[in-house]
């Protein structure tokens, strides 16, 4: 992915003992959680970003030459009841991002961190003991590339993407039905009275023209039927 940079985080990138500092933020449901790797909270972006120091750790960033999806693993130790609830959320699919930051001499953040990551939550791993560790991997959006989109046209499939949406609701029941296109047997179909044809002792009108019948039970072609039934 293509990064910019300012022109003060590079001076500072290249100062003689820079100061980095990894911002990571992740969506979860119950709202973003924001940590730092700094020893204290720093606003970036109009957000508070909560400083971990040493209990947190980034696995390295993995680039290739050729189009793929490299991923990377955010961990966090050492945590208190508070934050942990997290971890047992589903945040599957959800966005995560991670930048790299300079602090000047002030431990001031130079303007802007660069963004080194963007991608989502694969899975996320809690791992509990004298000490908690919660362990989250994102994965790169050139993944969701390699995964099948399979669709039906159910209501089951509409619902989840058009709730109350009633287009689909009687596809189940086509299955097994059983439709019947023009006459099933050879009847004689009554005519509607018409004007200009012959008159009955009522006084109606009567069309005698022979009215033509396809016989599926036999599966043969229409056949002329007269008004009495003969051919």
């Amino acid at each position: 992915m293509s990064r910019t940079a300012t022109a003060a985080t590079l001076t500072e990138s290249t100062s003689e003992a820079p100061r980095a500092v990894l911002f990571a933020e992740l969506d979860y449901p119950s709202g973003f959680v924001r940590v730092n790797s700094s020893d204290r909270a720093i606003v970036f972006s109009s957000n508070t970003y909560k400083g971990v120091g040493e209990l947190g750790a980034v696995s390295s960033i993995g680039e290739a030459s050729e189009l793929q999806a490299s991923g990377l693993e955010l961990s966090l130790t050492g945590i208190d009841t508070a934050n942990i609830a997290h971890a047992f959320e589903n945040a599957q699919g959800r966005a995560g991002k991670v930048w790299l930051g300079f602090l000047d001499t002030n431990y001031a953040l130079v303007a802007d961190p660069a963004l080194m990551f963007s991608g989502r939550i694969d899975s996320v791993s809690v791992e509990l003991g004298q000490v908690g560790t919660v362990r989250v991997a994102l994965e790169n959006r050139i993944v969701a590339w390699e995964r099948p989109k399979v669709r039906r046209y159910t209501n089951e499939d509409q619902q989840q993407r058009f709730t109350g949406d009633l287009f689909l609701e009687f596809v189940a029941q086509t299955v097994n039905k059983e439709l019947l296109w023009g006459v099933g047997s050879l009847e004689q179909v009554p005519r509607q009275p018409s004007s200009g044809s012959a008159t009955s002792s009522s006084g109606a009108g009567v069309d005698d023209s022979p009215i033509t019948l396809v016989n599926l039970d036999q599966g043969r072609g229409g056949q002329r039927i007269g008004p009495e039934g003969g051919p």
